[in-house]
């Protein structure tokens, strides 16, 4: 782990800077061995269903080959989504944008999960880019953002529609957003899993800052619903990597730190791959950055090589932007270390995240 003194005398040098530019040029990195999940008991939310009959589970079939749109080919459409389609449980329609991958069940899915007081349109570049690596990319505006602030509340047998405004939010709105906005989403990427347009078994998720904190907890919690693979049953399981930019330790009403210090196998320690970008020139942000790699690195250890390593700090730019002012920065072009991190974590190295039917 670097520290800020250090890591901005290496950034003068372009030492740093040299390091990170070549992972963009490394060829497919060694797939890492993770182990086999444990089956835990289920969150009173999740779906459990124990089948009365255990069949062999049926062989795996043979996989296509992922290929990234060719230079110049058209890509489909991006559809808009709201409505009902995207209806929480607690009555907030959600807005997004989808971008249909080009791979149909090998398309792996990224969802982009956006900042606090931010909108899906931060992701634009982001998402544009991972489609033409073949990925099927869901941008939502979370609840009390850009067009997702309208919550149709039942009360006395009358419904009203009210409001949400992130600038008012408290404790628990941040936490509706990974309990039922992060639910509606999944149901969402269930339905294209189901009628074969991508692989949920390969889901991806970036956050930037508030949708960092999110994404860890969403795929903490992701990681403890059982499955029964053998009788084809998928219901979770399903995050193999996260992209977190500017990411804090804590949260409100977001609090990763249970997974982050678990006994045991803990998912975010031990399961995925995960990369850290954040701006070196704001002490605090980056402080938060290293502590959160220190916690996730406990049990795997780190090679010398970048490339292989399964959680990467991508050494830190000099800069005091931050979340998606340092996403959309164009000097230093993030979309492309992100795109290249999941093609070579996900896209190309994940054989036993096959294509199964979910609920």
């Amino acid at each position: 782990m670097l520290s800020t003194n250090n890591t901005a005398a290496m950034w003068k040098n372009g030492w740093v800077f040299a390091l990170a530019v070549a992972l963009l040029g490394l060829a497919q990195m060694s797939a890492e061995a993770r182990p086999r999940p444990q089956q835990k008991q289920a969150p009173a939310q999740a779906t459990q269903r124990t089948p009365a009959t255990q069949p062999r589970r049926p062989a795996t079939p043979a996989k296509r080959p992922t290929v990234p749109a060719r230079p110049g080919e058209k890509l489909p459409e991006p559809e808009e989504i709201g409505g009902s389609v995207l209806r929480t449980q607690d009555g907030v329609s959600l807005s997004a944008t989808f971008y249909p991958g080009t791979n149909e069940k090998e398309s792996v899915p990224v969802l982009l999960l956006h900042n606090w007081k931010s909108s899906r349109k931060e992701f634009i570049v982001l998402a544009e880019e991972l489609q033409k690596k073949g990925c099927a990319v869901l941008v939502p505006d979370l609840r009390g953002h850009g067009a997702s602030t309208k919550k149709v509340a039942v009360g006395r047998g009358r419904a009203r529609e009210d409001t949400i405004d992130a600038s008012k939010f408290r404790t628990n709105d941040y936490t509706d957003i990974a309990r039922y906005d992060m639910a509606a989403l999944r149901s969402f990427l269930v339905k294209k899993n189901n009628e074969g347009e991508l692989n949920l078994n390969k889901l991806v998720i970036v956050g930037s800052e508030m949708g960092a904190a999110v994404a860890m907890v969403w795929a903490a919690y992701d990681w403890t619903v059982p499955n029964y693979e053998h009788a084809g049953i998928k219901q979770g399981q399903d995050v193999k990597a996260l992209v977190l930019i500017s990411p804090r330790w804590s949260y409100p009403g977001l609090d990763a730190s249970k997974a982050l210090n678990a006994r045991g196998v803990s998912p975010l320690r031990d399961r995925l791959s995960i990369m850290l970008l954040v701006g070196g020139e704001d002490s605090r942000t980056l402080r938060d950055v290293e502590r959160l790699e220190s916690k996730l690195v406990l049990n795997r250890p780190q090679p010398d090589n970048l490339a292989e390593r399964h959680v990467l700090l991508v050494p830190p730019f000099p800069t005091t932007l931050q979340a998606e002012k340092l996403l959309n920065f164009p000097r230093f072009n993030l979309p492309m270390f992100i795109c290249k991190f999941i093609e070579d974590r996900v896209i190309n190295d994940e054989p036993d995240a096959v294509w199964m039917k979910h609920r």
